[in-house]
Order: structure tokens, then sequence, then C-alpha cells
């Protein structure tokens, strides 16, 4: 083997031990995708549009994109609560942020599966905030309805737990992962452990 050989046969095993690195492209404040923005004019790119200004809301805390992406009596539900109509979804934006800071999504190369026959659209992404005194990586996804280019219905679906889970050191707040998983990797601490995870009410109802 000569030694432009061994040069190349090392910086291939290199690039199999090293990380890969995922490049992203900001596509609204505090918003990254890692895959390709759909072309303009296209159904598709009018569903996605959808999706990346619904994040933007979050990051900026400017109600314009909602106001301008979502239809007026908007399903908006996620664990635990479900709110009609626009104003009720500008409310929860409200309240967020007065309580969040340094907000950012993460949309990966593989986030979207868009059906333009029905208006379905979904999404996968990394939700990124400073809440109540901790620091939250959670994998998320989203499902909406589009009807006439705006949202009709959005559904998110998370778990509560992981935020939890992170606060106590159990799971990592590793961020922009080239796939995304329903709960982070867990922390070397915890990578043997299976961790506690509570599922059930504390508290008792009605409260005594």
């Amino acid at each position: 083997m000569n030694v432009s050989s061994t040069l190349i046969a090392s910086f291939a095993v290199l690039a199999m031990a090293t990380p890969q690195l995922v490049f992203a492209d900001e596509v609204r404040p505090g918003v990254t995708f890692a895959g390709t923005v759909e072309a303009d004019g296209t159904p598709r790119a009018e569903m996605q549009k959808v999706i990346f200004d619904f994040a933007a809301a979050w990051t900026t805390c400017e109600p314009e994109y909602m106001t301008s992406s979502f239809h007026d009596d908007v399903i908006f539900s996620y664990p635990t609560t479900t709110v009609t109509g626009l104003d009720a979804m500008l409310a929860d934006l409200d309240l967020f942020c007065n309580q969040a800071t340094d907000t950012s999504f993460y949309f990966p190369e593989d986030a979207f599966y868009i059906d333009t026959e029905t208006g379905r659209v979904a999404a996968e992404v990394q939700f990124r905030t400073f809440q109540r005194g901790n620091r939250q990586v959670v994998n998320d996804v989203w499902v909406a309805t589009i009807v006439d280019g705006q949202g009709a219905i959005l559904k998110e679906y998370l778990d509560g737990r992981v935020k939890d889970l992170q606060a106590l050191g159990v799971l990592t707040l590793e961020e922009d992962p080239k796939m995304l998983t329903p709960w982070p990797p867990r922390t070397e601490e915890w990578e043997t452990c299976f961790p506690i995870a509570k599922s059930a009410p504390v508290n008792s109802c009605p409260p005594t």
C-alpha cells in the first residue's frame, strides 16, 4: 500500500469514528432545517410554510406568524390542553412567552411527511427552551391539517416527562441529532440504568 492509499484509509477510519455534524439552515428566526425547503409556489411549500411559521411564533413571540398562517377557528391541542380559535391560541403563546426564554426549533433532514391530497402534514421537530429554571431539549411531533393555505388543526405530541428527566440528569440535552428519537439519549451516569419515570398522578383528586 503506498502513502496515498494509507492516508485515504486513515481518513476513512477517522470519518467513521467521528460523529457526523449536522448542518442546518435558518428558515425563520431561531428555526433551523437540515433538509431542503420546498420550491416556492408549490402546494408542498405552502404546507411547509405553515409549520415553519408556527415554530417562528414561539421563538420570536410575534403573533403575526400565527395570524397569517392559521384560520380564525383553528383547533390547537397538546398534552393536557386543547384550545379552539386563533385568539385562544395567541393567548397560549403569550402565556408561554412570559415564562420562557432562549427558545429555538430544529427540524432534521427527514422531518416532513406531506400529503397534498388530504392537506395533512406531519413534522418531527426538536423544541429547545429555558423554562421554570431549567434548560429543556424535547423531541416533538406536530400533525396539522391545512385548508386553503392556512392551518385548521394543529396537534402536538410531546412527552412531558422528558424535561423532568433532563432536570434530574437522567436524559441528555443533545441538540441537532441527525435522527430524532422519542426520548433523547440517557446521560453517562444513567446509561446502564432504567430511568424511573412516573406515569401516574402523584396527588389525590379531589384534593384533600
